[in-house]
């Protein structure tokens, strides 16, 4: 795992939550242009994901190869349910909170899988 791509894929989802947590503050629900940035969130999530995947094929095993699937599982499975949220016709400036909340853990586990590597 590349820890320069992990550290930027860390800064980009914290910026998005940030992006969020404004967007619920000022009471406004999600709008296309934050879903299509977290969308790209989990482009570069699945990239990662697929190139950790390979690696690992390729023999390098992580000290705990359980709990780094599950953290590069948990990673992939996340942001769809944010944006799916977002993408509701009932979305709220509650789901903006939801999504700023799913991609601050989503960082935090992308922090952790370096750390795991």
């Amino acid at each position: 795992m590349n820890a320069i791509a992990a550290l930027a894929i860390f800064v980009f989802l914290m910026a998005l939550s940030v992006w969020g947590l404004i967007l619920a503050v000022t009471r406004r629900r999600p709008d296309r242009t934050y879903l299509a940035a977290v969308a790209i969130g989990e482009i570069e999530l699945v990239l990662q994901a697929i190139v950790a995947l390979v690696v690992i094929a390729g023999g390098h095993r992580p000290p705990s190869i359980g709990e780094f699937l599950g953290y590069l599982l948990a990673t992939v499975i996340l942001l769809p349910y944010g944006i799916v949220r977002g993408r509701s016709p009932q979305a709220t400036q509650w789901d903006s909170g939801v999504i700023a909340v799913v991609t601050f853990a989503v960082a935090v586990a992308v922090l952790r899988l370096l750390a795991l590597w």
